[in-house]
């Protein structure tokens, strides 16, 4: 199931109340950019406000309303708050055990991960020490 959440941003300019919106493809912009984009910029661009415009800078102090979350960002969006790093770690959690399932599978032929609870620890101590080492 992709990962999508849609932002409308309501806030008045010139006695006129506008609501532009925007559907975020969040797998698209972690698997691009490794993070969320900036929301407001995502929101201006797919709406063609310019950010040199007023619009632009009453954005952020609009009504952020989020809504239509699918995937993991409906687990992120709570009583109309998202909460972006809820998502990225989240995302990176999914990503990761998926890494690992497909090593589990084409070394080990193991197709069921979570039935092999040792094997998955010793997976993750392996990622994380890797991650570690890399660190250092």
């Amino acid at each position: 199931m992709p990962d999508r959440v849609t932002l409308t941003i309501r806030y008045s300019f010139r006695g006129e109340t506008h609501e532009p919106s925007v559907t975020l493809d969040l797998d698209r912009a972690m698997r691009g950019e490794g993070r969320l984009p900036d929301f407001v910029l995502a929101l201006a661009s797919a709406n063609g406000i310019d950010v040199y415009s007023y619009d632009y800078e009453v954005l952020p102090h609009g009504d952020f309303i989020w809504s239509h979350a699918e995937g993991l960002a409906a687990e992120c969006l709570q009583d109309g708050e998202f909460d972006p790093a809820c998502f990225e770690q989240r995302w990176r959690e999914r990503e990761r055990m998926d890494a690992l399932r497909r090593i589990a599978w084409k070394r080990l032929g193991v197709d069921d991960l979570d039935a092999e609870p040792a094997l998955r620890q010793a997976l993750l101590d392996a990622w994380q020490r890797g991650r570690a080492d890399a660190a250092d």
